[in-house]
C-alpha cells in the first residue's frame, strides 16, 4: 500500500505543470504596488515560502520593498505581513520586519533583522483566532494579536521587482 501511494505521488508530481510551489515575479513602477493573492481566504490561514528583491528602483517616490503575508477583504488595509525594504539607494542591505495594518493604519511595526542585498527572505506565517505567528529566516517566532478573521495569503512588491516562491 505504501509503495502504491509513493508511486502515485511520484507520478502526479511528474505531470507537466504540476507543482506545489507557486513561482511568481511581480513588478511595480516607482511609488506603486503590484500584489496578488496566492490562495483562498480562511479563518486558519497560512503562507510559507521565500522572496528576493531582484530589481530596485532608486527614485525618491517610495523605497523598493517586497511583502509576504495575510490580508482580510479585497485590499491590504487589514493585514499582517513580513517585508524587506531598502530604505536608501546607498544601503547595501535590506531591513526585514513585519507590519500589522488595521483600517489602513500601522498598528505595529517591528524590524527583525538586516540581510545583504540579493538575499532570500524565508517566511512562515499562520493565523488562528486572530493570533498571527510569524517566523522569518531562522529567528524565533513572533506572536501578533490581531482582529483579523478570514484572511487570504498574498505577495506584493513596490518600486521594483521581486521573485516569490510560495509553498503548498
Amino acid at each position: 500500500m505504501l509503495r502504491r501511494t509513493l508511486l502515485a505521488a511520484v507520478a502526479l508530481s511528474s505531470l507537466p505543470g504540476y507543482s506545489k510551489t507557486q513561482k511568481l515575479t511581480l513588478r511595480a513602477k516607482p511609488g506603486q504596488f503590484d500584489a496578488t493573492s496566492t490562495g483562498p481566504a480562511s479563518t486558519a490561514a497560512s503562507i510559507r515560502g521565500e522572496f528576493r528583491i531582484v530589481e530596485f528602483d532608486t527614485s525618491a517616490k517610495w523605497p523598493p520593498a517586497a511583502y509576504m503575508g495575510l490580508h482580510q477583504g479585497t485590499n491590504r488595509n487589514d493585514s499582517v505581513h513580513v517585508l524587506a525594504v531598502r530604505n536608501r539607494p546607498s544601503d547595501d542591505y535590506l531591513v526585514v520586519g513585519f507590519r500589522h495594518i488595521a483600517d489602513g493604519k500601522e498598528v505595529e511595526v517591528r524590524s527583525i533583522q538586516n540581510v545583504p542585498l540579493g538575499s532570500a527572505v524565508r517566511v512562515h506565517m499562520e493565523i488562528s483566532e486572530g493570533i498571527a505567528t510569524i517566523r522569518v529566516n531562522l529567528t524565533p517566532a513572533i506572536k501578533v494579536v490581531t482582529a483579523l478573521k478570514a484572511v487570504a495569503p498574498y505577495v506584493s512588491v513596490s518600486s521594483g521587482a521581486a521573485e516569490f516562491e510560495v509553498e503548498g
